[in-house]
Order: C-alpha cells, then sequence, then structure tokens
C-alpha cells in the first residue's frame, strides 16, 4: 500500500482507502460478520483510513465500523458525515443550530465507540448555512470530539463557503472515468489550496467493474434507478465505454485497477473510497494502489471518457 498526505491535516492515509456506504446495507443485506471480516482484510491490506456517515442505514453502517475497530485505534482514521440523517425517509432533522450538528456528533460517537472523530464533513452538497456549521465544528474541534472538519460536495461555491476561515481539511468528491466534471474547478481549487481530497463513487457505483451486462437488473436502492427509462438508457451507454475500456486491461491488471489508478493519477487527489462488501473486494481494491498507468494508458482512456466531462 502507497500513502499520501491528506491536505492540511499531516495525516498520511492509505492511497486507497475504504469507502463504508455499502455495509449500511442499502446496496443490498450485509451481515455483521460478513461487515467486520471486510473491514480488517481492509487493515491487513494496508488501508487506514475508512469513511462513513450517520445516514448509511441510519447509523447501521457507524455501529458496524465501530464494532470492527473496537481496540484498533493506532494509526487508523475514521471519517464520516453529518447533515443527511433520515433524509431518505423523507424526515431529515433540521440543521439550522449548531446544536443539531454536536448532537450528531455525539451519537456518532457512541455508535463507533471512539472517543474523537477524525474527520467530520457536511454531508450536504450545498448547505445553506454553512456558517452553522463551521460554528459548530469549531467548537467540537476545541472540545476535543473532532480532529478536522471538511465537506462532501462536488459544488465550487459550497466548498469556499466552509473554508471560509481556511480550516477545511478535505473535500469528498464524486469523481471517476464516468464522471470527470471536477477536473473542471473543484480539483484544481483542491491541489492549490492544500486541501485534501476524497473520492465517493470511483467505480461508478460498480459500473467499472466489469461486472454487469445489459442483462442486469438491480434490486438495491441505490441503483434501481439504472433498471427504467432515462437511467436505463444512461446504464447501456455506459456499458459500451466500459467495454471499451477493457483493451487497458492485461494479466495483474483488472478493470477496478484501471479506473483506480485513473483516479491516482490526478495529483490533487488523495484517494478513491471505493466502496466494499466482502474480504475479496477489500484485498482487490486495496491493491489497485500498487500500481499505475501509462501517459499512453491515460490517452487512451481521454479518447473513451473525455476530460472534464
Amino acid at each position: 500500500m502507497k500513502y499520501r498526505r491528506l491536505g492540511k491535516t499531516g495525516w498520511d492515509v492509505s492511497a486507497v482507502s475504504m469507502g463504508c456506504w455499502g455495509i449500511g446495507g442499502q446496496w443490498g443485506p450485509v451481515g455483521e460478520k460478513q461487515a467486520v471480516d471486510t473491514i480488517h482484510a481492509a487493515i491487513d491490506a494496508g488501508v487506514n483510513l475508512f469513511d462513513t456517515a450517520d445516514s448509511y442505514g441510519t447509523g447501521t453502517s457507524e455501529w458496524l465500523l465501530g464494532k470492527a475497530l473496537k481496540g484498533k485505534t493506532e494509526g487508523i482514521f475514521v471519517a464520516t458525515k453529518v447533515g443527511n440523517w433520515a433524509r431518505k425517509d423523507s424526515d431529515p432533522l433540521n440543521y439550522a443550530s449548531k446544536h443539531s450538528i454536536i448532537n450528531c456528533c455525539h451519537a456518532s460517537l457512541y455508535r463507533l465507540q471512539r472517543s474523537a472523530i477524525d474527520l467530520y464533513q457536511c454531508h450536504i452538497g450545498k448547505p445553506e448555512n454553512p456558517e452553522i456549521f463551521i460554528e459548530a465544528f469549531e467548537q467540537l474541534k476545541a472540545e476535543g470530539k473532532i480532529r478536522h472538519y471538511a465537506i462532501s460536495t462536488n459544488d465550487l461555491e459550497a466548498l469556499k463557503s466552509l473554508d471560509a476561515n481556511g480550516q477545511c481539511a478535505s473535500c469528498q468528491i464524486n469523481y471517476s472515468l464516468l464522471a470527470r466534471s471536477a477536473e473542471r474547478d473543484i480539483l484544481p481549487y483542491c491541489k492549490d489550496n492544500n486541501i485534501g481530497v476524497l473520492l465517493r463513487g470511483p467505480l461508478s457505483k460498480g459500473l467499472l467493474s466489469g461486472k454487469f451486462s445489459p442483462q442486469t437488473r438491480f434490486e438495491d436502492s441505490v441503483r434501481q434507478q439504472f433498471n427504467e427509462g432515462d437511467g436505463r438508457r444512461r446504464f447501456l451507454k455506459d456499458l459500451e465505454k466500459v467495454e471499451r475500456l477493457k483493451t487497458l486491461t492485461r494479466e495483474g491488471r483488472s478493470l477496478v485497477d484501471v479506473a483506480l489508478q485513473f483516479t491516482l493519477a490526478n495529483p490533487a487527489v488523495t484517494c478513491p473510497i471505493p466502496g466494499m462488501k466482502s474480504t475479496e473486494q477489500a484485498r482487490q481494491n486495496a491493491g489497485a494502489a500498487d500500481g499505475e498507468l501509462s501517459s499512453g494508458d491515460l490517452a487512451a482512456i481521454d479518447a473513451i471518457f473525455p476530460p472534464g466531462k
């Protein structure tokens, strides 16, 4: 495993880290033992940063991560998010006061079984009241409940608003071969301002794994949009591009490797955080950090997936 500096935190985090949305159950059922074994396999493969959110499975992901990491604090970084609790149930909390954010932090600490959260992120892509999040985060930081704070957004102005005092440590961005628009503005801004970059969706909901076909149907709540209408048409169009990408695979380099190594080739990126739901996925995803794409590979990718789109 290779390691990279996460913005102004001073931490060296695994070049491929673990996203824990999947173990929250919204991508299909995941048992406790399966989740814990997957996290332990990721640690064994060198992963030292785990990203979750209080809304993933309405606390389930945090609870399972806390269980898996109990007693494992040395050199391990935990990132979680606040702002979307029960939003999928159409009953979100009101984040108009710092007290809501502070209470959510205390609840996350309880589920994670930790005394402090390493990286606490605003989970609202365009917060109406960024100053309230900053106020809450600064208070939590002063109390030792969090170490650094950040935001999850692809909106440059939202990032700037949360970095108004220059203390935003990182930004979590949706970025992959199938979603390159962040190259136009937010990635350069992060690089120029020493803001770390965590990448969600680096495998584009699994489309870049190469395991789907035009006959694939989805039962999980996250990808049901691919089954009908415009979502289905986009899915089939993207599959055609992924098929062309297979020319870059070879023995010892899978399609997953190509997709993750593409993101790591961008100098603004700290680490992709692909989801992992099995020990095999943990080992495979982590292993992608050991290789890199050539300039010829990157040129071939640009021909299939145009930059900035």
